[in-house]
């Protein structure tokens, strides 16, 4: 057991933050943007160490949206008299750029791992195409969310309860017991998160 905890210390460790910001963030607390750059650094580590590259790459990113969302959260004035954003609601046209986007993102994404990483040919077989679309997938909804989560939309919640299943295949395959354990309690606590922040949207009207 000692040894398990010695080999796994990182993932622990990048674990136990997360579930801090997962925590912070179902209460709206401008905070838990400080424990998501921790978080972030800990699982570029974890991610790069198992191949996981777009999912690694998508940290690094995570690591400069929290600071947006630290911005944002706590120093941006949405009005004269008023600081800080107001949680909302997605708007039709936001939900089509948005996926406009997305698949742009993913095109990009697939492209850079497939050509310039050490990954296996993702068309050699259902085997390898699985992981590596999977990895493109998880990378580019989170990018997505995360902004979205940035910005207060509540809708946000609604592509981690999607993201954070297809996580949990990819470390249950790459055998990162506690990283899958950790999203396990992301999809469950992904509801409970859109619960809070609908009440903190419905409580502004």
């Amino acid at each position: 057991m000692v040894t398990w905890i010695v080999e796994h210390i990182t993932e622990i460790a990048g674990v136990a933050f997360t579930l801090i910001f997962l925590a912070l963030e179902i209460k709206g607390k401008w905070t838990m943007w400080i424990l998501g750059i921790v978080s972030a650094i800990f699982y570029i580590i974890i991610n790069t160490e198992s191949k996981l590259y777009a999912m690694a790459g998508l940290n690094l990113y995570n690591a400069a949206i929290c600071g947006y969302g630290l911005y944002c959260w706590k120093f941006l004035e949405s009005g004269p008299k008023t600081k800080g954003l107001k949680f909302s609601n997605i708007t039709p046209k936001l939900s089509i750029i948005l996926s406009a986007v997305g698949i742009i993102v993913f095109g990009i994404i697939a492209t850079v791992i497939a050509v310039f990483t050490d990954v296996p040919d993702p068309f050699q077989n259902i085997r390898t195409l699985i992981p590596f679309a999977l990895d493109c997938l998880i990378t580019t909804l989170s990018i997505i969310a995360t902004w979205m989560a940035a910005r207060k939309i509540v809708q946000s919640w609604f592509l981690w309860m999607t993201v954070n299943p297809l996580t949990i295949v990819v470390y249950v395959y790459r055998e990162m017991a506690p990283s899958a354990i950790l999203y396990v309690i992301y999809t469950a606590f992904s509801i409970f998160g859109y619960i809070q922040w609908k009440k903190f949207a419905d409580n502004r009207t």
